[in-house]
């Protein structure tokens, strides 16, 4: 009996060079929102994010064909994000400290939604806007590859499985990593704000 063989297929077959570009924009313009957020919090800078975002877009668009459309793309993403990220941070050699990150219109954003709570008082909300400020301070002092997890698992809302994915670990060292994140974070916060305030915080 003769055997069958499957073949390969790929995204990209049968396109034209026109044609993958049509598509890799279409896939761009999906997660762009959430890679530019991502960015932000990774670099604490604006500017930094924009850079940073503009050659990770063209260095996935140079290497388009080695994606693998089994795996979501904006996973392939933010793992080429965070290796230009890693590799400018071992050039410089410095973590600068967060600055309020900046939407579209160069108007400050708000971290959460909670800050915005019309049920409370303004000395409440203020309170909450301050230790947004303060969490991203404590998150910029952490150490780059806890800085990572703690931003897609508990800023972005990723789960444990994709954030192994895109950083390239093993489940149990996103999970050690975020737990030594998160007691970090604590008690950066805890000095300045006590222990009873932040007991909601796991």
């Amino acid at each position: 009996m003769e055997e069958v063989q499957v073949q390969k297929t790929t995204w990209y077959q049968n396109l034209t060079t026109e044609q993958e570009k049509v598509w890799f924009e279409e896939q761009i313009r999906q997660c762009e929102k959430d890679i530019t957020r991502f960015a932000c919090h990774i670099t604490g800078n604006m500017e930094k994010a924009k850079d940073l975002i503009q050659e990770a877009f063209l260095r996935a668009y140079k290497y388009r064909h080695s994606y693998n459309d089994k795996y979501p793309f904006r996973n392939w993403l933010y793992t080429i994000l965070l290796n230009i990220h890693r590799h400018n941070c071992k050039k410089e050699k410095l973590f600068k400290t967060i600055i309020p990150w900046k939407n579209y219109d160069d108007e400050e954003q708000e971290a959460w939604d909670f800050i915005e709570s019309e049920e409370e008082g303004p000395e409440v909300r203020t309170l909450k806007k301050q230790l947004v400020v303060d969490i991203e301070k404590a998150i910029q002092k952490l150490p780059l590859k806890m800085r990572e997890v703690i931003i897609l698992c508990d800023m972005i809302g990723y789960s444990y499985e994709e954030a192994s994915e895109i950083v390239s670990c093993p489940l149990g060292t996103i999970r050690s990593r975020l737990h030594r994140a998160r007691r970090q974070v604590q008690k950066e916060l805890e000095n300045v704000y006590g222990e009873d305030l932040l007991t909601s915080w796991r």
